[in-house]
């Protein structure tokens, strides 16, 4: 692994992958390239949020359901998931993320048809980062909030195995390797299973125990996805690695995501609609699919408040504030610095 790779795979998690539960980039044609789905909102001098889009796409032929593209923050304050989980409910089909939802659906089918093999670890005994970090931020993890037993739920996500085996094909078709190790080290940073995580781990618990500590890391966080508005394909000076795992993380997986939309739409009329609940990563370049692929067209929009710091009543100084936002720009800026030396 590269020395910048911890810091890729923790924007890669928080924009592209959700965790473990239940070709090349697309071209743009000639639309105009999708507005941002994260964006950061004052309310007041002391208040700043990170909200979150869930646009609204309608067809061109008619007769076809509505598609909605929801993006969703993978940690955020319980209102926020109390509101997406009533806009998810009011559609018709969800096609939600899940790597091992579709690992355990792969295996089932796999046992129910003579094969063999231990069943899957669940999202309770994985994501021991994702929900100390959101723990720590005084939040909370979007798998432990979002009630995904629902009948309109359907997973849509490719299995662990079967991006390995991506992983594996990238990498001989373009001689390049170190896309299957950061795939792995990804896994291990989700699962809590890596050196990295006990030291996160560690930083998590100290910042939790002090609310002017949460209050800054909230406001670090809110810079860092509203600065690349939640899509990881805007960092420059992606290493060839990263660009391979991001072109299997996001790319095939949004391949997936279309192949079921157009299965489904067969079954459907007008009256029906379909949420696609995906990370922020992935909504750029479905909306280009949707657009280029399936005839359909943005029509509206709700913003959805993940989360956010109220800087006075945390006692932050304008002089601290000020202090994140360059810490973050300037981390950002290094991370692009050492992926093009890397190159």
């Amino acid at each position: 692994m590269r020395c910048c790779a911890p810091a890729w795979l923790c924007l890669l998690w928080l924009t592209a992958c959700a965790g473990h539960r239940p070709s090349g980039s697309s071209p743009a044609a000639n639309f105009p390239p999708p507005e941002p789905y994260v964006r950061i909102s004052s309310v007041d001098s002391n208040t700043i949020q990170l909200q979150i889009a869930a646009r609204e796409f309608v067809p061109k032929r008619r007769g076809r359901p509505i598609i909605w593209l929801t993006g969703v923050s993978h940690i955020g304050d319980t209102n926020y998931y109390a509101a997406l989980q009533r806009h998810l409910d009011a559609q018709t089909l969800v096609l939600y993320e899940g790597v091992s939802a579709a690992e355990a659906k792969e295996q089932t089918d796999s046992s129910n048809s003579g094969g063999s093999g231990e069943a899957p670890a669940t999202a309770e005994t994985r994501g021991s980062f994702q929900s100390a970090m959101a723990a720590s931020l005084g939040l909370v993890f979007q798998l432990e909030a979002i009630q995904y037993h629902r009948d309109n739920f359907k997973n849509s996500d490719l299995s662990i195995d079967q991006l390995r085996t991506l992983m594996a094909n990238t990498e001989a078709n373009s001689g390049e390797s170190g896309a299957r190790e950061s795939f792995e080290s990804l896994l291990q940073t989700m699962d809590g299973s890596s050196w990295l995580d006990a030291l996160l781990q560690l930083a998590l618990r100290i910042m939790g125990a002090n609310p002017k500590f949460q209050a800054l890391g909230r406001l670090a966080l809110i810079d860092l996805l509203g600065t690349i508005q939640g899509d990881p394909s805007r960092l420059e000076g992606l290493p060839p690695d990263m660009k391979q795992l991001l072109d299997v993380l996001l790319q095939r997986r949004n391949e997936k995501v279309v192949a079921d939309i157009k299965a489904e739409l067969s079954e459907m009329d007008r009256a029906d609609s379909i949420a696609v609940f995906f990370g922020t990563g992935h909504m750029p370049d479905l909306e280009q699919r949707l657009r280029r692929d399936l005839g359909y067209v943005p029509a509206n929009q709700t913003w959805f408040t993940a989360f956010s710091v109220d800087l006075g009543k945390a006692g932050v100084s304008q002089a601290e504030k000020d202090l994140v936002e360059n810490f973050v720009k300037w981390q950002l800026k290094q991370a692009g610095a050492g992926a093009a030396q890397a190159n």
